[in-house]
């Protein structure tokens, strides 16, 4: 946690900020207190651009986003809690807070995987994805940093596109604009072209190739 960071003890959305845990391109990750409930969240800030989020078109589609994220309850997809836009000046999304780190964490340790172990977390990512894809939602940035895991060892997929529909303004889909990280991208997601589901499994062959 940096001293400098003007998030940590101030009250977002009902949620009180009070550790930086990571830090993105665009977005920051909190933990915060939620004292209606009194339980620990994962906190996700993103500093939005004053002009983009005056739009009403922009906040409705935040919220459509959203609330279209935040159905898809499934044990293997972190949950989102809540949402909001505050002051025109920063969008958080409230999450559960798992203290397993990543899947990347898991792959940077230097100890090979066992096999089962492998195809335990593949088989709990495929479960996911193929609910969020029955839901009509893609993911677009399948990555080891984006499947988290709990005390249990059990795999989240996370980070289902708010972040990147704030990145991208207003249309994740149109041709041209890439989003994800090119080195788990599908060739039609490289050549920015339009997605669907097929993209998503693709990325999730490259991340059992890199396990």
């Amino acid at each position: 946690m940096a001293s400098s960071d003007l998030f940590v003890g101030r009250e977002l959305g009902g949620f009180i900020i009070q550790e930086r845990i990571a830090r993105g391109g665009m977005a920051t990750v909190y933990r915060a207190f939620q004292p209606s409930v009194n339980r620990a969240i994962a906190l996700k800030v993103i500093t939005l651009d004053p002009t983009q989020s005056e739009r009403e078109e922009f906040r409705q589609r935040f919220a459509q986003e959203a609330n279209v994220i935040a159905s898809l309850e499934h044990i293997h997809i972190l949950p989102i809690y809540d949402y909001g836009i505050v002051d025109n000046e920063v969008a958080y999304i409230a999450m559960r807070l798992l203290r397993g780190g990543t899947l990347a964490d898991l792959l940077h340790a230097g100890k090979p995987l066992e096999t089962n172990r492998m195809a335990e977390i593949f088989t709990q990512m495929a479960r996911g994805l193929a609910f969020a894809h029955s839901r009509g939602v893609i993911h677009r940035d399948l990555k080891p940093s984006n499947i988290m895991l709990d005390d249990a060892d059990n795999a989240y997929l996370t980070d289902f596109g708010l972040a990147k529909f704030i990145d991208t303004s207003m249309d994740l889909t149109r041709t041209g604009h890439i989003v994800g990280t090119p080195v788990y991208m599908s060739p039609e997601q490289l050549k920015g072209e339009v997605l669907d589901h097929r993209s998503d499994i693709y990325s999730l062959g490259v991340i059992l190739y890199h396990m």
